[in-house]
């Protein structure tokens, strides 16, 4: 059996080859698959869940099919799509975990986090998350019309493509010592998010023993998961038409020394 865990996915409609990777993972790496983990940014920009259109249909009915394979499936918010709500979650049969959370996989405890909360660098971004995830302004923009939304939705889209271009790459990274003392505080050996789009595993050794963070990738810049097993894990790359020279196995990391 495996776990599989995925992040940053940003589906909208014009990048429908998502929807074709998300297919071709469940297709080719789900069968034995016990767990699909999605660790936030799964949309590109969400407003709230009255939207329907043909798009969203699609992706819906490609989680029902992970779950009719008798997968169970998780979804972390990421800073993209924090207004997908309960409505959401039933239709597809999710659950919906906190930011960070603590995971059992095969008996080793594992931390889960989409990754911005790690980069605290970024002063004004995480002044920007907390005010847009307080109560009462989600229920003032839930209040708004549903094109209005979309509209607002849009013009933040933009505003964040046009901050990424112009903030020091350093500042928007995760804060290695952060990472480190989430770790220690949880005794999670072993950290997994996206946000930053940079995959990839980092070992740090304090305290005797051996600290990993595993970076997911953005799919838009080549689709990665992580496939997870009792005495290993690997990042892969699940992109429907690869190329003929790219290895499907972009890293491994072993589970035989952790603790």
């Amino acid at each position: 059996m495996s776990i599989i865990v995925i992040s940053d996915l940003h589906l909208n409609p014009e990048y429908p080859e998502g929807i074709a990777d998300l297919s071709y993972l469940r297709e080719k790496y789900a069968q034995n698959c016990s767990d699909l983990y999605i660790l936030g940014d799964f949309f590109e920009i969400w407003v709230g869940d009255d939207e329907h259109n043909p798009f969203v249909d699609a992706v819906v009915a490609e989680l029902q099919a992970w779950k009719a394979l008798g997968i169970h499936l998780y979804f972390m918010a990421g800073n993209r799509d924090f207004l997908l709500g309960n409505a959401f979650a039933q239709r597809v049969g999710w659950q919906i975990l906190e930011d960070p959370f603590v995971a059992d996989f095969y008996g080793l405890k594992v931390l889960l986090s989409h990754g911005d909360l790690l980069c605290t660098l970024d002063q004004a971004y995480q002044k920007w998350r907390d005010y847009v995830h307080k109560p009462w302004m989600q229920w003032l923009f839930f209040r708004l019309p549903l094109w209005v939304r979309l509209k607002i939705g849009a013009k933040a889209r933009q505003k964040s493509r046009d901050y990424v271009h112009v903030a020091l790459p350093q500042k928007m990274d995760v804060v290695t010592g952060t990472a480190l003392d989430w770790m220690k505080q949880r005794h999670t050996p072993i950290l997994i998010h996206g946000h930053t789009h940079q995959p990839g595993f980092q070992v740090c050794y304090q305290d005797q023993r051996a600290w990993t963070r595993i970076t997911l990738s953005d799919w838009h810049q080549g689709p990665h998961a992580l496939i997870w097993e009792k005495e290993k894990y690997r990042l892969i790359s699940v992109h429907c038409h690869p190329c003929e020279s790219r290895d499907p196995e972009f890293e491994t990391g072993s589970l035989l020394s952790q603790g």
